[in-house]
């Protein structure tokens, strides 16, 4: 997986969202879209996409997120 040219690795530390920096664990399967509660989802399979399972460094928080919520820098 890339963002902005760079190949994204197990290992390395980017920043998620304005949560801070977060080190790469392992690629996974997010679901595509956000569901908010119970009631919004239906008996079919959602649709999922590639990942990261990330820990926050700061907070030491384990999370799934997609690849372009993912940074190289905070943004200004």
């Amino acid at each position: 997986m890339r963002i902005n040219n760079l190949s994204l690795r197990a290992g390395r530390v980017y920043h998620w969202l304005d949560q801070g920096p977060a080190v790469l664990l392992e690629e996974c399967d997010v679901e595509k879209e956000a569901f908010l509660d119970d009631e919004e989802m239906d008996d079919s399979v959602p649709e999922m996409e590639r990942g990261w399972i990330i820990s926050l460094l700061m907070t030491g928080e384990i999370l799934t997120v997609h690849e372009e919520t993912l940074s190289i820098g905070e943004e200004k």
